[in-house]
């Protein structure tokens, strides 16, 4: 296997663009284009956004070996888990989180090393991982492969850590100057060198997912994180695997491109599937509830519905700043529309839930 040190980088391009590749980046770069009209044509995008974020959130964190559902993380303020569930379902929280304060970091700083180290430390807090540095570049060697691997059996063994910091330097120079390389490849060429370096002493392929989203906002290609390229790469691991490795062992940019961009088109088209589909439920829901005349609040429940799909009235309360026996009476009026369902009592206190939207998510 090539050393990552002498891997050429940034890649020399010249004569990579055949027929195959060129129709590929115009396929892609127009599924994405078309997935970011969408999200400006829609009257609440941020809406659609939550519920996409935390499904990426979910299949990103599942990549790296967590149990826990997208449920478990809507579940977590409502219902009591296992420490060991409850903390799985906490790193797909971290995960939204981090998107979210990476998008507010980039409008800020632009796309430096101070939202990678940033975005890192949410992605750690209070789960496996935050006893190893968070945030900090790593000071000792870290290699890949199943779980339980020694060093010697590895898949791929990074960098040594005293080559982390001029590696992350070259790969910060490139972020911000990326010539004439279209954006979308510069995107793979960074998702891969991040991953290539594996910086951090843990946490490095979720940080790495997040940061194919944060630079295509940064570059303006998405409005909002509603792309969902960890689905793709968690249906087709192995093939995620084995295109990267092709740029460590032979220096195989092409087929990287390849698999990368197919990936994006692929996710750009099921994210609009799925925004669609979303707009449509709470569209019609809105509808049911306009015809009662229903206030603002009760449409500002709906709304929280989306974005906390499990709920009762005093995590309604606390958010929306409503009256705990108003927003009782709301979710009541949610259920008897059948927007919501109640799904029982759990610790004295009503459960309910937006069971359509959940059921969407499910079948992605």
């Amino acid at each position: 296997m090539t050393k990552l040190l002498d891997i050429q980088f940034p890649p020399i391009l010249d004569g990579i663009y055949d027929q195959s590749l060129t129709n590929q980046l115009a396929n892609t770069t127009g599924a994405i284009e078309g997935l970011n009209q969408m999200s400006r044509l829609l009257k609440n995008p941020n809406l659609l956004m939550r519920p996409i974020l935390v499904k990426e959130a979910e299949s990103s964190s599942q990549l790296e070996g967590t149990q826990a559902s997208i449920e478990d993380a809507y579940k977590i303020d409502i219902i009591n888990q296992s420490a060991e569930k409850r903390n799985e379902a906490l790193e797909i929280r971290n995960y939204e989180d981090a998107m979210l304060s990476g998008i507010e970091i980039i409008k800020k700083y632009g796309f430096t090393e101070i939202l990678i180290r940033e975005i890192h430390k949410t992605l750690l807090r209070g789960v496996r991982g935050q006893k190893k540095h968070p945030g900090e570049f790593r000071k000792g060697d870290v290699w890949i492969g199943p779980e339980g691997t020694v060093k010697e059996k590895a898949r791929y063994l990074p960098p040594d850590a005293s080559q982390v910091p001029l590696l992350m330097e070259q790969l910060q120079k490139f972020i911000r100057d990326k010539g004439n390389i279209h954006p979308l490849l510069a995107c793979g060429i960074i998702h891969h060198r991040f991953e290539a370096i594996h910086p951090f002493e843990d946490g490095n392929g979720r940080t790495g997912r997040l940061v194919i989203s944060l630079y295509l906002l940064s570059q303006g290609l998405l409005t909002y994180p509603i792309l969902y390229p960890s689905g793709y790469f968690e249906k087709n691991k192995r093939s995620y695997i084995n295109a990267l490795s092709k740029v460590d062992i032979k220096e195989d940019w092409y087929s990287w491109f390849m698999y990368f961009l197919k990936a994006m088109e692929t996710q750009a088209k099921l994210s609009m599937k799925i925004a669609l589909d979303i707009d449509r439920l709470f569209n019609s829901s809105k509808d049911k509830i306009e015809k009662e005349k229903a206030n603002i609040n009760l449409l500002r429940v709906l709304e929280f519905s989306y974005k906390s799909p499990y709920l009762n009235s005093a995590i309604v309360s606390k958010n929306l700043n409503i009256p705990r026996t108003s927003c009782e009476r709301y979710l009541k009026t949610l259920v008897k529309d059948k927007i919501i369902e109640n799904i029982g009592i759990h610790t004295k206190q009503r459960i309910y839930a937006n069971v359509k939207l959940l059921k969407l998510l499910r079948n992605i």
